[in-house]
């Protein structure tokens, strides 16, 4: 009889018996000894099942299944183990058995307010990195860019300055239509140190006033030098910060960008916008002494700078009622190292700005100072 080990579909475990040797009576000889020849036999139950198995399954030819199965056990019921195997573990799971796959509790929420705290405090940590790079790296970066600009700048300047040797010279004409004005200038450094004028003055007859600049009595320009001194200030300041050293508040770097940016709009309004003189204190200027020969007293003239042009003004006192009114007539031409010289001072202003608006947005944090990760060193 085929015996089936384990617990399977086929075969209960009630259904075991005891081998029992059966003998049919047409084997028994006539004198009820056993006979030795062959006798059929009726299938049993099991064997009917393993045989209807194999054919099922198939068998190869050492006795074993073709899925792999030992030749002692089925296939079908290798199957069926594994079937009853996985509902075991599923059951096990469901009825609460420890490590089942429905016994994991879902990770608790965090509170909305512990992950905005979080965030705040990466926020600042990150700002106060970014804040260390500026103070250390790029604050020293832009006061070398700007040095560069500057030295530029006074080079272009034809006066002595920042090792400039100045003494730069250069020639104009200006003139006024219809042949109102015509002056021949020559320009060296801050001072007129040649001229000559002729304009018409408007009388009863018109007639023609001519004068001079000569070199023993140049025609100081005073814009020129205060240009000059302030852009010389403006460089002092870059000088007086060492390269080593290492801001600790943005309020260091605001004090020093504030002094460069004061020298350097001071400079550049003193070349863009020029201070007018009353017609009284012009008259009485020491330039106006220096003329030759020397205007009548109702006559004056004014040389100035404004932007990129140099600008010559005649200027014709009349009394009208009591009133003392003036007539003017200005011719005007560019001068190219001004242009250059203000291009250089634009550039160097925003740039000194950019940085100053970057540190200012640290500035707001009262208590940011370099070496303080603690998101309490903000003040929001």
């Amino acid at each position: 009889m085929l015996r089936f080990s384990g617990s399977n579909w086929f075969t209960k475990p009630h259904s075991r018996r005891k081998k029992v040797k059966v003998t049919f009576s047409d084997q028994l000889d006539s004198d009820g000894s056993t006979s030795s020849s062959p006798a059929t036999v009726s299938p049993s139950p099991s064997s009917q099942r393993s045989h209807f198995l194999e054919n099922f399954f198939g068998s190869s030819k050492d006795g074993s299944s073709a899925k792999g199965v030992p030749s002692g056990r089925s296939a079908a019921t290798s199957e069926l183990d594994r079937g009853s195997s996985l509902r075991h573990s599923l059951s096990a799971g469901v009825t609460g058995s420890p490590g089942g796959p429905y016994n994991r509790r879902p990770p608790a929420q965090r509170k909305v307010g512990q992950r905005m705290a979080d965030c705040e405090k990466e926020e600042a940590s990150n700002l106060q990195v970014e804040f260390e790079w500026v103070l250390h790296e790029e604050v020293h970066s832009v006061l070398k860019q700007l040095h560069a600009i500057l030295v530029e700048c006074a080079h272009r300047f034809p006066v002595p300055l920042y090792g400039n040797e100045g003494k730069k010279q250069d020639k104009f004409v200006l003139t006024a239509a219809p042949e109102q004005l015509k002056c021949v200038v020559t320009l060296t450094g801050d001072s007129i140190t040649h001229a000559d004028i002729n304009f018409k003055v408007q009388r009863q007859q018109q007639q023609i006033q001519r004068t001079s600049i000569t070199q023993d009595y140049p025609w100081k320009i005073q814009q020129v030098q205060d240009a000059a001194n302030h852009l010389q200030q403006a460089i002092n300041h870059i000088d007086n910060v060492d390269s080593a050293y290492h801001f600790k508040t943005s309020d260091e770097v605001l004090h020093v960008l504030g002094n460069i940016l004061g020298a350097l709009q001071r400079g550049r309004t003193s070349l863009v916008v020029p201070r007018k003189k009353p017609i009284d204190e012009l008259m009485k200027s020491r330039n106006m002494k220096a003329l030759s020969p020397n205007l009548p007293e109702d006559l004056a003239i004014s040389f100035y700078i404004q932007s990129h042009k140099l600008i010559f003004v005649a200027y014709q006192l009349t009394n009208f009622q009591g009133t003392m009114k003036f007539d003017s007539c200005q011719a005007e031409c560019s001068v190219p190292w001004l242009n250059e010289v203000l291009v250089l001072f634009t550039v160097a202003l925003q740039l000194c700005q950019q940085l100053k608006d970057k540190i200012s947005v640290f500035s707001q944090y009262k208590d940011f100072t370099v070496g303080s990760r603690s998101p309490s060193a903000l003040s929001y």
